[in-house]
């Protein structure tokens, strides 16, 4: 077998492989053999049909199999001999395959890129941190009572923060439109729901009131046959309730997890959260900091056939019932994905170098560690435990990010930290910026 390779892009790769004809007929007759055995036909018995029968009949579909067989193994053969690293499946385009004549194909892929040396250099690097104070547990523990909040019907007008149901009947220009109607429908005055000015008309009715809203779809609406658009609501109070915050007595405490039913309980666990929440974000955001670093040091050329497996997997999470499909995306909205994928893709290879560069290995104490407190925010952590010590992959992706946590800490060993102090509030709401 010849093997011939030429580097027709940084990344992409034509390989010209040769392979004798002998080789072909080899596999071809193996085929034949192979039929004989195994193919049914009236008046002979199972294993006795002459090879001239077999190959009269089955010659051409014996060819095509010998064909892929040696294409595929030549082609598996003449990577390893080469040391090339496929990103993708390599496209196959046959050059001769003529009877009797050595078979030439061309196979073309790109190579998953190598990384050859990872700089990283910094002197300072800002570190948000914040402090749990007692008014963020009040926060949070309102935030628990708004979300068990009960609804008490109430005879009087409808004002801000009421829930209001009713039926309501939409038009444009006189005529109905599709969705633009429902009945018993529940909204919250204030919630912003529905578009500018329906929830704000409903405040001053009272059940069993009626009425045209007078309301215009927003330029920027979702959809472009109502955008910009008026539209009248014809609508019918049934009901008017206002919320009656829950109490935090002894009983919602219990019901909230606390077996104690104390509140000062429920708010050390509340403060508890809180700090590893907090602790999260800071990690995270010091370790979007150090890789960001990491990429515009150290730019890397990327396969298209990565970005588009990476980008699949993103769709996949954010669409996990339809994991494997496209969602009903179309191309231009998959490749939405490709930016997050390269990143993520880029940072694997970085991190992967940096790992063998410092021969950092898996701490075992700080997966037990990062397992164990991820088991404990179930109700069942031993169930978690053990769920975890069968699947290898979910526990390999647990480890890996206890490896970038070294990575990282590696990384910031001479650099020095500037402590930036904000509030709970201020350093988790800008945790995407």
């Amino acid at each position: 077998m010849q093997v011939s390779v030429e580097s027709t892009t940084k990344l992409e790769r034509r390989v010209t492989i040769t392979v004798p004809a002998v080789t072909l007929e080899e596999a071809y007759d193996k085929h034949i053999v192979k039929l004989s055995k195994t193919v049914k036909v009236n008046g002979f018995r199972k294993g006795k049909i002459p090879l001239d029968y077999i190959k009269q009949r089955y010659s051409d579909s014996a060819r095509q199999e010998a064909l892929s067989e040696v294409i595929q193994s030549s082609l598996y053969a003449a990577i390893n001999q080469e040391k090339l690293n496929p990103a993708g499946i390599p496209m196959v385009e046959p050059k001769n395959i003529e009877p009797g004549q050595p078979l030439e194909f061309v196979a073309t892929f790109e190579v998953v890129p190598t990384v050859d040396a990872v700089k990283f250099e910094l002197n300072t690097l800002e570190k948000q941190i914040a402090n749990i104070t007692d008014a963020d547990v009040e926060v949070a523990l309102n935030r628990l009572c708004q979300q068990y909040t009960v609804w008490q019907k109430v005879d009087r007008a409808a004002q801000d923060k009421d829930q209001v149901v009713i039926d309501f009947r939409g038009s444009i220009d006189g005529k109905a439109f599709g969705g633009g109607e429902a009945h018993d429908y529940p909204i919250i005055i204030g919630s912003r729901s529905m578009i500018p000015g329906f929830e704000e008309g409903l405040i001053g009715l009272s059940a069993g009131a009626e009425k045209v809203l007078h309301v215009t779809f927003p330029e920027k609406y979702h959809s472009a046959d109502f955008a910009g658009k008026k539209a009248d609501f014809a609508v019918t109070v049934h009901k008017v309730s206002e919320p009656k915050r829950a109490e935090m007595d002894e009983a919602m405490v219990q019901k909230l997890g606390v077996k104690s039913g104390k509140l000062e309980d429920l708010n050390a666990e509340i403060r508890r959260n809180l700090e590893r929440e907090l602790d999260r974000v800071i990690k995270a955001k010091l370790k979007s900091q150090v890789f960001d670093k990491l990429l515009e040091q150290n730019p890397v050329d990327i396969p298209k056939a990565l970005i588009e497996k990476e980008g699949q997997r993103i769709h996949d999470e954010l669409h996990p019932h339809h994991a494997g499909e496209n969602h009903g995306h179309s191309a231009a909205e998959m490749a939405a994905f490709n930016e997050p994928a390269k990143r993520n893709v880029s940072l694997g290879l970085l991190v992967a170098h940096l790992i063998k560069q410092y021969n950092i290995i898996v701490d075992k104490a700080r997966v037990d560690a990062f397992l164990s407190h991820l088991a404990s925010l179930y109700e069942r952590p031993a169930d978690v435990m053990a769920w975890y010590a069968q699947n290898k992959r979910a526990m390999a992706e647990i480890e890996m990010q206890v490896l970038e946590e070294q990575v990282i800490e590696k990384l910031l060993e001479n650099v020095q930290l500037k402590e930036k102090v904000l509030s709970y509030n201020e350093l988790i709401t800008s945790q995407s910026t």
